[in-house]
């Protein structure tokens, strides 16, 4: 392994500033390359983790489903308000379980 994924492996795990900076020391990395695999580590990582999150297109139709399920929802308490109870409960009932169902099925 290269000292460049070694650095990138240690940003993964999840270690802080100074503690990257012990282990680069136990693994023989001078000052100045500690410095310069730091700084590269969290541009590469950083960019590893925008890349991830751009490639989730399926959030944006799931939010408008959402959405539309929410206002059809508010008209089915508008309704239950002018005296359609039934109807407008057990609606609401539907539409808030679609969204409780869409929420947590990652």
């Amino acid at each position: 392994m290269n000292k460049l994924d070694f650095s990138i492996a240690l940003r993964e795990k999840g270690l802080g500033k100074n503690e990257m900076i012990k282990e680069m020391k136990k693994s023989g990395f001078n000052q100045s390359e500690i410095n310069f695999y730091l700084k590269k580590s969290d541009e590469i990582y950083l960019n590893q983790l925008l890349n991830n999150k751009q490639s989730g297109q399926s959030t944006k139709s799931s939010q408008t489903f959402k959405s539309i399920i929410l206002l059809i929802s508010l008209g089915l308490l508008a309704a239950v308000f002018l005296g359609y109870a039934s109807i407008g409960l057990i609606g609401l009932f539907v539409f808030w379980s679609l969204i409780k169902f869409g929420s947590f099925r990652r």
